[in-house]
């Protein structure tokens, strides 16, 4: 192509940044060169740069930006260090593409998109999610008012012994909580962009710790949690470190009117792993997984049931979508999917949850 290629950068070299990230930018070799990546683990991540032919491997992200100047940078590291990482990436110039949740408050991604504002860069979340065919069939039906006024949706991620087991997630101190960051966060944001974003009112939940914190002797394996692969040096695990929740539950209120009941867990003591989301309406009603209309047709009910594109045959495929749509929005051939109001509404959700969980009540929402 014409333009200029894109020099990218990787900080954080765990399993999302090798089986998700790495290949989607790889992908796109005549466009982007990946030049470098990042890891406290400097074993590591020099073993990800010799395997993937990578020049340039850190222990220190901040030399890494300062000496290698990337264009773009996808943060892949756990979630308490987004924020430093991506506005030190903006402030150095580049795009960001930035891993689930943003920031593990409301207050901190609103600081985030202000600094790329300063920056006059982009800041891109990875909300992944959006970019699978059915979530694209589902929004086309929902946009064209098939499902008529939904009143109520129903959103289930529920593992049964799926917690992560190779690096931070189960550790409060880096990953800031459980299930709901991990799972929930993808779910919600697919649901307020299926519903046209409206505002959260109101939020009761609840959060337990049940399982996680125990040693049960169960055998588990990592593509249970997630990890089928790209897990190259994995941390020894200790359930004694484990303090953030295993599993979450709640009520939502929307400025719509209608109503969201929600449930996410990394283990659950359930027949088996549930991942679904079902959005009821007047003209009908939708299940995501798998993709089925409910409706009526003349004086009959009918399930309807699309044929819809399969998505790429490669693990996390909605990566490889994401990153091709980012290098377009970088050229100024097309405006973010994600929107910054979207993943701010998602943030004032997962804040409110945290907050009724620990206070016991209801949590209004200015």
């Amino acid at each position: 192509m014409s333009e200029t290629k894109l020099k990218v950068a990787i900080i954080g070299t765990g399993m999302i940044a090798n089986a998700g990230h790495l290949p989607a930018w790889k992908n796109l070799k005549a466009d982007v060169d990946l030049v470098a990546v990042a890891d406290v683990n400097r074993e590591r991540a020099q073993q990800v740069a010799d395997n993937e032919g990578i020049p340039h491997a850190y222990d220190d992200w901040r030399s890494m930006l300062a000496e290698i100047k990337p264009d773009l940078v996808s943060i892949c590291t756990p979630n308490v260090y987004h924020k430093e990482q991506t506005i030190a990436a903006l402030q150095a110039g580049a795009h960001v593409l930035c891993e689930k949740p943003l920031a593990t408050c409301h207050a901190d991604a609103v600081e985030m998109f202000e600094a790329a504002d300063q920056a006059g860069r982009q800041l891109f979340v990875c909300q992944s999610l959006r970019f699978y065919q059915h979530l694209v069939a589902a929004k086309e039906w929902v946009d064209a008012g098939r499902l008529g006024q939904v009143y109520f949706a129903e959103v289930t991620g529920m593992r049964r012994r799926g917690i992560p087991t190779w690096g931070q997630f189960h550790m409060k101190e880096h990953s800031a909580a459980g299930p709901v960051y991990d799972l929930g966060v993808h779910q919600l944001d697919a649901l307020y962009w299926l519903l046209g974003n409206p505002k959260v009112k109101a939020v009761s939940s609840a959060t337990f710790t049940k399982l996680g914190n125990r040693d049960e002797g169960l055998k588990t394996s990592l593509a249970e949690s997630g990890a089928s692969l790209g897990v190259l040096t994995p941390r020894p695990y200790d359930y004694r470190e484990f303090d953030v929740e295993d599993m979450a539950a709640g009520f939502i209120r929307l400025d719509s009117g209608a109503v969201v009941s929600f449930k996410t867990s990394w283990a659950a003591n359930v027949t088996q792993e549930q991942f679904n989301t079902v959005l009821l309406g007047t003209e009908g009603g939708l299940t995501l997984d798998p993709l089925v209309l409910a409706t009526n047709l003349g004086s009959y009910q009918v399930d309807v049931t699309p044929k819809v594109p399969a998505d790429r045959a490669v693990p996390f495929s909605g990566h490889w979508v994401a990153a091709e749509h980012i290098l377009r929005v970088v050229r100024g051939q097309e405006e973010p999917l994600i929107q910054r109001a979207e993943v701010l509404n998602v943030m004032k959700t997962l804040d409110a949850i945290y907050r009724s969980a620990q206070e016991g009540k209801e949590i209004w929402i200015e």
